[in-house]
């Protein structure tokens, strides 16, 4: 056997070996510092320069860590906003004098408040009969509110008819808030023109802290 089949074997033996030990430079790290990769071949994929490899995943590694960065300060930013906006809805609701006060506190100013396109309220009271209260059946109310949640942002078509039958046609995402009203409920129905305006995997800590504070204010109305 020549040299040159004698190291081609041997080329042959090392590419065999290595392909069965796939982990060996993970073992012998240091072994890739002495080895040599050739410079990408322009008429082949299938070399690859080293180098330039791990230029651009590391320049692409930054690019996504800023994104995080920025997506990050957003939701930040968006999150101070919200709670400034149920700060001043909360001082709102406190100030109303009476139920019917109360009521149209929620209609005209949680519309502006919290950044939505209309408010509706529904109560399963018979009793009340108030301008800007509207009466649903306990039934219907329940069904939208099952396992004891005071929230819905499940985005069923039939809650935009039910909710919203003097907006139908332009609400595009809606939450339902479910307040304690005596042993009824008022429903506070907030529709947005925007589908991601309210989004089922939207978080509500800041809108449960908005219906204790109403449930609080109709406790000292002596209405719940």
């Amino acid at each position: 056997m020549n040299k040159k089949d004698d190291e081609n074997s041997i080329n042959e033996i090392v590419v065999k070996y290595l392909k069965k030990n796939k982990n060996f430079f993970i073992k012998y790290p240091n072994l890739i510092k002495g080895l040599k990769f050739p410079s990408k071949n322009k008429g082949s994929d299938k070399v690859i320069d080293l180098d330039a490899y791990r230029f651009k995943k590391i320049s692409q590694e930054n690019i996504d860590l800023q994104n995080q960065i920025t997506d990050i300060l957003l939701a930040g930013k968006s999150h101070i906003t919200a709670q400034k906006r149920v700060l001043k809805s909360t001082l709102r609701i406190l100030k109303s004098k009476t139920l019917s006060k109360l009521v149209n506190t929620i209609v005209n100013d949680l519309r502006d408040i919290l950044d939505c396109d209309i408010v509706n309220c529904f109560t399963s009271n018979s009793t009340l009969n108030l301008e800007n209260l509207n009466q649903i059946d306990s039934k219907i109310l329940q069904s939208y509110f099952k396992n004891k949640t005071p929230t819905n942002l499940n985005q069923n078509p039939k809650g935009i008819l039910i909710f919203f039958p003097n907006k139908r046609n332009i609400i595009k995402s809606y939450l339902l808030l479910k307040v304690l009203l005596g042993e009824n409920y008022l429903v506070v129905a907030m529709g947005s023109k925007s589908e991601n305006k309210f989004t089922p995997s939207m978080k509500v800590d800041l809108v449960e802290f908005l219906i204790q504070i109403i449930e609080i204010k109709l406790e000292n109305l002596k209405l719940a």
